[in-house]
């Protein structure tokens, strides 16, 4: 059995363009891979961005509501603590006319 050489360099041609073939397969499903990463990255951008607004408006909201509250506690107990003074401001000035 002997080998003719013109066989040798077919042979050696045939399996270089067998590898190129895989390695470009390969490429190719690498390039699927990274675009749905993009994609998924690009998902993960937006809902972390809504996660974000959401999280500022929850905490607008909360600051909001303890204002209220404070104010709410606080206001009564001042407007009856300084209700004397305006009284006294109000009677003054009412009977100096």
């Amino acid at each position: 059995m002997t080998t003719n050489q013109s066989d040798v360099p077919n042979n050696f041609e045939t399996t270089v363009l067998s590898e190129l073939r895989q390695i470009s397969q390969r490429l190719n499903h690498l390039e699927t891979d990274v675009s749905n990463l993009q994609l998924k990255l690009e998902k993960v951008d937006y809902k972390f961005d809504t996660y974000q607004k959401a999280s500022d408006s929850m905490v607008r909201l909360a600051t909001t509501i303890i204002v209220a509250a404070a104010t709410v506690a606080v206001l009564p107990s001042a407007l009856s603590a300084i209700s004397p003074l305006i009284n006294a401001l109000v009677t003054g000035i009412g009977s100096g006319s």
